[in-house]
């Protein structure tokens, strides 16, 4: 009963979260439309790749750049939520929180920096696993300059050039940026 006055207050206090949803099967697309179909907001990182077609024509295409990986705007209570996926011809699943069972939940404010990172049109950035992130030794960030102004997270060094590198859940993306145009964050 608390969990859902909780869920309910968040709902109405406009805290807009996302969950990450693992799909099998790479069937993020087909999940994408039944996620429409059904009014959820969702996202899924994408970007264009060359694909040589049988003809042997080259032709940009839009492809997930992780397979099993989307993003789902929390916009109703989580047992409704999970009742839509129930309904959901394929597999899916919510992240969940390793030392309980609670949906793991992103800030909107996270989130919204994540998806800026990976805009399609934006070919600078490069996507890495978290565990690559957490080998890497750099420190926390804001970015004070440029495009990207106000964003946070890990400033990294990789061939004698820095690099900003966000991460969420299962993904992380990395652009290229000057040293100068971050500044450490105190903790």
């Amino acid at each position: 009963m608390a969990e859902e006055v909780k869920e309910n207050q968040c709902l109405e206090s406009g805290k807009v979260v996302w969950y990450a949803v693992r799909t099998f099967n790479c069937k993020e697309k087909e999940i994408s439309q039944f996620f429409t179909e059904n009014g959820l907001i969702h996202f899924i990182p994408m970007l264009y790749k060359v694909d040589k077609r049988k003809t042997g024509k080259s032709q940009r295409v839009l492809s997930p750049v992780v397979h099993n990986l989307l993003f789902l705007q929390k916009t109703l209570p989580e047992k409704e939520i999970l009742k839509i996926m129930s309904d959901c011809n394929w597999p899916v699943q919510i992240f969940r929180k390793v030392d309980s069972n609670e949906c793991y939940e992103i800030p909107n404010s996270q989130m919204t920096e994540f998806r800026a990172l990976c805009d399609q049109n934006f070919e600078d950035a490069s996507f890495i696993e978290p565990e690559e992130i957490e080998a890497k030794v750099g420190k926390k960030v804001r970015i004070i300059h440029g495009p990207f102004t106000g964003m946070t997270g890990k400033l990294v060094r990789f061939n004698n050039k820095f690099f900003f590198v966000k991460s969420v859940v299962g993904l992380g993306v990395m652009i290229h940026v000057s040293r100068w145009y971050c500044e450490v964050e105190k903790d």
